[in-house]
């Protein structure tokens, strides 16, 4: 008698097998960049952020300070130089001494200061793209 699989075997050509095992390194490569949820917040909390930044929107009231992450994530959401754009804003700031804000109308007339005295670029890199992930 001969034994039976349970499940039909699955014939895959090296093409195949490779682009599989590239997803997956990729995919485990992805979750083990990006620092937790927990460590960004921190990291946003002891850089100052939150001076002027909340996670929420204001629910109404006096313009604020400076846009929350959500409305950030929402305003850049689907644009491919998002991420770019958004680390040269932190840690250059945004606007050529305070006559470039793009923001105008929405948050308090200040543009943002440059960061990079606190911030290197790779911190702020996990910081934007932890910021655009409370994006739609």
């Amino acid at each position: 008698m001969t034994p039976t699989r349970a499940f039909p075997a699955i014939r895959i050509s090296r093409l195949s097998e490779s682009i599989l095992v590239g997803l997956v390194a990729s995919t485990l490569g992805a979750c083990v960049l990006q620092p937790s949820s927990t460590k960004m917040n921190d990291l946003a909390s002891d850089k100052g952020c939150y001076l002027c930044h909340r996670a929420e929107p204001a629910p109404g009231g006096p313009f604020p300070l400076a846009p929350s992450w959500k409305d950030i994530a929402r305003r850049y959401a689907g644009q491919k130089d998002a991420e770019d754009r958004l680390t040269e804003i932190v840690v250059s700031g945004s606007g050529r001494g305070g006559k470039e804000h793009h923001w105008k109308g929405k948050v308090h007339d200040a543009a943002m200061l440059p960061n990079i005295k606190e911030l290197d670029e790779d911190q702020a890199r996990q910081l934007v793209r932890w910021i655009l992930s409370f994006g739609p």
